[in-house]
């Protein structure tokens, strides 16, 4: 079960930093053209609504942050609480193996999406998605290494545990 957390994890992070990030340049790109607008653009309160949807899309970088942190805890948890036999093992290793083959195609997806031209300076609003998603099988490998050590390394309790 926790093999499969792993996955759902890297995907997870993947979908939602390409989302966010792609959300974050429509908004902003237009945001700026309604407010150069000029029949859109006469009162304050037309101005500070703008800003403020300028200001929520660019704090979704955080959000993918706070995930980031709590899958690994919810992947921690759920290690220890699944029962592990030692001959499953193996078979959790060749999963967060080939999930890690399959994050670093990821990974090699976002940083040709982050560093086109077209975005221009929208991965700037997201320098800690940009840093998670760039060094993505890292923290693939990582987590794995972490869910394999609770998961078959915790001590057997009588209770079934």
């Amino acid at each position: 079960m926790a093999a499969r957390d792993i996955v759902v994890i890297g995907f997870i992070l993947f979908a939602l930093g390409m989302g966010f990030f792609i959300l974050n340049f429509t908004m902003n790109t237009t945001v700026d053209h309604l407010l150069n607008t000029s029949q859109i653009n006469e009162s304050a309160d037309v101005r500070n609504a703008f800003s403020s949807m300028s200001t929520v899309v660019n704090r979704l970088d955080y959000v993918i942050f706070a995930l980031f942190i709590g899958l690994t805890l919810g992947l921690i948890i759920s290690g220890w609480f699944v029962g592990g036999n030692a001959i499953f093992m193996f078979i959790y290793f060749l999963i967060v193996s080939i999930t890690i083959a399959i994050c670093t195609v990821l990974s090699n997806i976002w940083v040709q999406v982050s560093e086109s031209s077209v975005f221009g300076t929208t991965v700037v609003s997201f320098p800690t998605t940009n840093h998670i998603l760039s060094y993505l099988p890292y923290y693939i490998t990582v987590i794995g290494i972490i869910g394999l050590i609770v998961m078959f390394a915790k001590p057997y309790f009588e209770g079934g545990y």
